[in-house]
This record gives C-alpha cells, structure tokens and sequence, in this order.
C-alpha cells in the first residue's frame, strides 16, 4: 500500500534529477569569471550605495528594513545588537538604547540620516500605517509595540545633529 501511494511522487523526483543537474555549482552562472576576463558584468549583484553611521549602528545588525509607503527615497531601519543566542537569553528582559533609523536616499549620491527613533528595547520589526504614512510601529522583542509620530519634530536630524524635544 505504501509504495502505491508514494510511486508517482517518487518517478517525478527522479524524473527532476534527471532533468536538472544537482550538482552544478550554482555561483558559476553570476559572471565573476567573465568580469575578470572583461567579459560581462553582471550587474544584478553589484552593491550601489551604503550607509555607514558608528554612532548608532556600531555592533548592531539590521533586523527589518520598511520603505515609506508615500515617499520611496525614505527608508525605515530597525537595528538590534549582533549577538548570539546564549548571550541574548542572558539580557532579556533589560533595558538598554536601541534605536530605529530613517535614511532618506533623494541624493543619488549622499544618503543622510532624517530620523533617530529612540527605544528601551531592541525592535525587531518596523511597519508604516497603511493610513497615516507619517506613524511607524514597532515590534520589540519582548513582545510590545511602539508607536511614533514623524510629523513631530522631536525625531528629526538637522545637520546631523539630533534636535531637543521643545518642552
């Protein structure tokens, strides 16, 4: 009975490696070796710009990356500290900076930093409201969600310095 029901699935995994060849190395089909050579390029592949900030990126990795569902050279980014597992179990539950960055990218060639977004907790995931464009979520790690309003002014970078909440 078993080989009954299994028969067809098994022929047409057989009948794909017969087809494709599984052993071919993949990173082959990039084009490095053609470049070299001056060949083709490919293009697909190539980094065009990055965006480097120590003050608040140093150590962390990017956890979640949102484009502004209005302006498109507005990008959103939630960063997180880069450690392991073990290391993480240790903290959490602590409350230390995090912080979610806003790049705008209308300079073909300078991407500057328009927001810093301040946290107690590490945020692992971003979203603008579908409504309000100028609202973005946030979803930390130890389950809450975090609201800001980018039309305030208390965000906003102004020649790279972070401008003081009017009181």
């Amino acid at each position: 009975k078993f080989i009954d029901r299994v028969a067809f699935r098994v022929e047409e995994a057989l009948q794909s490696n017969e087809i494709i060849n599984v052993f071919q190395d993949d990173f082959e089909m990039l084009g490095d070796e053609e470049a070299a050579s001056g060949g083709k390029v490919n293009t697909t592949n190539m980094t065009l710009r990055t965006f480097i900030e120590n003050d608040y990126c140093k150590g962390k990795r990017v956890s979640c990356i949102k484009f502004h569902p209005k302006k498109p050279f507005l990008v959103a980014m939630s960063m997180i500290d880069n450690m392991d597992f073990d290391t993480r179990s240790l903290i959490q539950g602590k409350s230390f900076d995090s912080y979610v960055l806003i790049l705008n990218f209308s300079d073909n060639h300078i991407i500057t930093l328009n927001y810093v977004l301040e946290t107690p907790i590490e945020v692992s995931t971003i979203e603008f409201h579908p409504e309000n464009p100028n609202m973005l979520l946030g979803g930390c790690l130890n389950g809450q969600i975090i609201v800001w309003d980018l039309s305030s002014q208390d965000h906003r970078i102004t020649a790279g310095l972070k401008q003081k909440a009017e009181q």
